[in-house]
C-alpha cells in the first residue's frame, strides 16, 4: 500500500480476477525474487513511483470455498517513501483516496476487515477463506497483530 499524508494510492484494476475492483498495487513475484525486490519492481511498473522506503506489514492468505483450496499468500508492504509522480498504466487507472473515505463497496471483500488496522501501523498475519464465487468472505482469521517496528524500514537498493 502506497500512503502519503492521510491518503492512499489505489488501482482500478484493468484485468485479471481484480478487474474492476480498487486494489493496492502488487503482484506475482517473479523467480529469484525477494518480496521487497517485487514490489518495487511491481510499484514501478503499475504507477511509475520508485520506493525508496517501505515497511512489512504481515502476510494475508486466500481460499476459495474451504482451507483445502488455497490462492496464495501475498506479502503486504507499506510503502510511505517513494518518488516519481503516479500515472496508471495498461494494469488500470490511479487514484489518491483520503484513509477515510475508502471505496469498501468496489474493493474485495477482506478489504474492510485488515486495511485500516495495516494503515494505522499494524502488522499482522491474516487468513480469509472466500465462498465459491469469490465475492464474499465465510471465514477469517487475523493473528500476531502488533505495532509495524520503525526498525523494520527497508531501504531499496537503487
Amino acid at each position: 500500500m502506497i500512503v502519503r499524508d492521510d491518503e492512499i494510492l489505489l488501482k482500478l484494476a484493468a484485468r485479471g480476477i481484480s478487474k474492476g475492483k480498487w486494489t493496492g498495487l502488487g503482484g506475482v513475484i517473479e523467480p529469484g525474487e525477494t518480496p521487497e525486490e517485487g514490489i518495487v519492481r511491481e510499484v514501478y511498473e503499475e504507477s511509475g513511483l520508485r520506493v525508496k522506503r517501505m515497511r512489512k506489514a504481515g502476510s494475508i492468505k486466500f481460499y476459495k470455498g474451504s482451507r483445502e483450496n488455497a490462492l496464495g499468500l501475498g506479502h503486504l508492504f507499506l510503502v510511505d517513501g517513494f518518488s516519481g509522480r503516479a500515472k496508471g498504466t495498461a494494469e488500470g487507472e490511479l487514484k489518491w483516496f483520503k484513509k477515510n473515505r475508502l471505496p469498501f463497496e468496489r474493493m474485495w471483500d477482506d478489504d474492510k476487515y485488515w486495511l485500516l488496522m495495516m494503515l494505522e501501523g499494524n502488522e499482522a498475519k491474516i487468513e480469509f477463506v472466500y465462498d465459491k464465487g469469490m465475492k464474499k468472505v465465510k471465514d477469517c482469521k487475523i493473528s500476531r497483530i502488533r505495532k509495524i517496528p520503525d526498525g523494520k524500514t527497508i531501504i531499496p537498493r537503487s
